[in-house]
């Protein structure tokens, strides 16, 4: 019998660590269903030469993209070059492996690292097939020369029938990516109040039929970590 009171977190609990520990901290119950894999994308393999060419920056954009460049590093031979990181939770992974990162966008919105990135010349910016060019626009607008490679693609798992009714059953449901709120529509019909990681996602999820969705001004693990929870206890108190 599944205890229906809980937020369902949708994303590998080892990228969930810091969510994780406030949720235990703060005493509101989860339950882990990781709706997205990240498999290997068509320019995968161009990435460990590439790094050993000279950039000006190598910009990464989620934890998921860090994961790539960090293994691809390894077999370039760890070259030198200065790593432009989109938010904390992304830096993190690659401080983490040894990679240093030269800048830390405060802001985990592409358009403003590529508004506030210092310099110009080449760019390296290996990242999901799926992400959107907005951000590489406003750089080759301001002269910033930029090839992308698509490192890796995102694609909905296969969820058992356990997996599927603890979706069914959600008192609240945190989301991260826009790919994310698809995978859930497509494995249940389940609506829950929505805690998303940032406005892009917030959006998604509203566009997919989603009645309540709340997101941070500021997005960051922090801050996302208090909407889950305040929205959260806003629920619990609705049926007091």
């Amino acid at each position: 019998m599944i205890k229906m009171d809980y937020v369902v977190l949708t994303r590998d609990p080892a990228k969930d660590a810091s969510l994780i520990r406030a949720l235990n901290e703060r005493g509101v119950p989860y339950k882990n269903v990781p709706l997205l894999e990240h498999t290997p994308g068509s320019d995968h393999y161009k990435l460990p030469q590439r790094l050993q060419e000279r950039w000006d920056w190598v910009i990464i954009t989620s934890p998921t993209a860090a994961d790539f460049l960090v293994k691809a590093w390894y077999q370039a031979g760890r070259p030198r070059f200065r790593v432009a990181a989109l938010g904390k939770s992304t830096a993190r992974v690659l401080t983490a492996a040894g990679v240093e990162v030269a800048y830390i966008s405060p802001n985990a919105y592409g358009e403003y690292l590529a508004e506030d990135l210092g310099g110009a010349g080449r760019v390296l910016w290996p990242t999901s097939t799926l992400a959107s060019n907005h951000m590489a626009s406003i750089l080759t607008d301001r002269g910033f020369k930029i090839i992308r490679l698509n490192v890796y693609q995102t694609t909905p798992k296969e969820l058992n029938k356990q997996e599927q009714k603890i979706l069914s059953y959600a008192t609240l449901v945190a989301l991260a990516s826009p790919s994310a709120v698809r995978a859930w529509v497509q494995a249940t019909s389940a609506r829950p109040p929505v805690a998303a990681i940032g406005r892009v996602t917030a959006q998604a999820a509203a566009n997919a039929g989603f009645g309540k969705v709340e997101f941070p001004e500021n997005p960051g693990a922090e801050s996302w970590a208090n909407i889950i929870i305040n929205l959260y206890k806003k629920i619990k108190g609705q049926h007091i």
